[in-house]
Formats: C-alpha cells, sequence, structure tokens
C-alpha cells in the first residue's frame, strides 16, 4: 500500500500536480477562447474599409503621408 500511494511512477502527489495543471490549463483555454471571440468580432467589424481605417487611426497609430499627429495625454 506505501508503495502505491508513495512510490509508484502515479502516486498520489504526482496525481493531484496533475489535477492542478489541469485546471490550470482549463482557466488558460477559456481565456483563449474569450479572446478568440473578440478577435472574431474585430474582424467582423474590419469587413468595411471606414471601418478598417478607423481601426488604423485609433489602434494602430497610422497617418497619411501629409498629415501630423498630435497625442495628448493628461496626467
Amino acid at each position: 500500500m506505501v508503495y502505491i500511494l508513495f512510490l509508484d511512477d502515479v502516486d498520489i502527489i504526482t496525481i493531484f500536480h496533475q489535477k492542478a495543471k489541469l485546471s490550470e490549463l482549463k482557466e488558460e483555454r477559456d481565456e483563449m477562447e474569450i479572446q478568440l471571440q473578440q478577435t472574431k468580432m474585430v474582424l467582423d467589424e474590419l469587413s468595411d474599409i471606414n471601418a478598417l481605417e478607423k481601426f488604423a487611426r485609433e489602434k494602430k497609430m497610422f497617418k497619411k503621408e501629409d498629415e501630423d499627429i498630435f497625442v495628448i495625454t493628461y496626467e
């Protein structure tokens, strides 16, 4: 009985560690699924050329060649 609980390759400590890691991986998977849904929504919104330009200007700080951009930050 001692061998099975503590000395075997699949002992009680290993089982607890694997269960903890499994729960962490499930949480990470759930977070990734949420991020995937958000990314899909953004891609759907970017199908319009005007929305694409707005996204590029606001999020990625793109600009046209003949314009200057001023970023105002509040402290």
